[in-house]
């Protein structure tokens, strides 16, 4: 399918009605920049999917989450950017340069979601440079792979099978690395994580290895959501998403015995 030019016109127009210009100030170099960001007034909520990617009209707000300095490199999702202890500076300052040169800073006036992930992947590079917390890494890691199910969305009419049979691993590639990471930090570190709680990054925990087709682990995390001390938003999705899975488990078995 050909693309529609004014139609894709009139997108950029209404996404980049929606950005700003926000000033930042690198915490690695200490050089004051602008990125882009969006207007909070303008973030029209219109639902999420199971493992809650959000939706949003007129923009995806998830292009514009990576901050990446312009001078040194460091990338960092917006609500880590500033979080800086004096040995991961040394260890970014010291890391940085050797990947510079590969570094893509955008001064346009928007984002298209191939330059979005740019930015991200040069935050996940800044996130193991540095060596941050594994809650950390796999927040970047699970909002990139977020991003790359918005470009097949996006622009699947415009792509190869070949293109989005390779996008599909990329955004299950991410979407595992993420499950790993908040594994990990459910042993190693405090709540919140990534700003959740337990009992909803529990139920993330639960909807992503659903998606990625591990269904007994994700019927045992949902398990843990049945109880009264949980809030009953989470309870009513981890519900709804335990009779999902149960579902899926069927039609596995089925055909199963269709092939035996």
């Amino acid at each position: 399918m050909e693309l529609d030019v004014e139609k894709y016109n009139e997108m950029v127009k209404q996404e980049e009605a929606c950005l700003f210009p926000k000033s930042y100030k690198c915490p690695v170099c200490d050089e004051d920049f602008k990125s882009l960001a969006v207007r909070k007034a303008k973030m029209i909520a219109q639902g999420t999917d199971e493992d809650l990617r959000p939706h949003f009209k007129w923009v995806d707000p998830l292009k514009y989450e990576v901050v990446v300095c312009p001078v040194c490199g460091y990338g960092a999702m917006a609500r880590y950017f500033d979080e800086m202890i004096p040995t991961w500076r040394k260890q970014l300052q010291q890391g940085l340069p050797s990947f510079a040169k590969d570094r893509a800073y955008i001064g346009g006036n928007h984002l298209t979601y191939s330059e979005a992930l740019k930015q991200y992947d040069i935050a996940i590079q800044s996130d193991h440079m540095a060596a941050f917390k594994e809650s950390r890494k796999a927040y970047t890691y699970l909002k990139r792979g977020w991003v790359v199910r918005g470009k097949l969305e996006t622009e699947s009419d415009f792509l190869s099978e070949d293109e989005i049979r390779d996008l599909r691993q990329e955004e299950r590639g991410c979407l595992d690395k993420a499950l790993e990471g908040y594994m990990k930090a459910f042993s190693e570190e405090k709540f919140p994580l990534s700003g959740m709680d337990e009992h909803t990054l529990t139920y993330l925990c639960a909807a992503l290895a659903s998606r990625l087709g591990k269904y007994k682990d994700a019927i045992s995390m949902l398990s843990r959501l049945m109880g009264p001390s949980v809030n009953a938003r989470i309870k009513d999705k981890a519900y709804d998403l335990k009779e999902n899975v149960r579902e899926r488990l069927k039609e596995i078995e089925a055909a199963q015995r269709a092939l035996q």
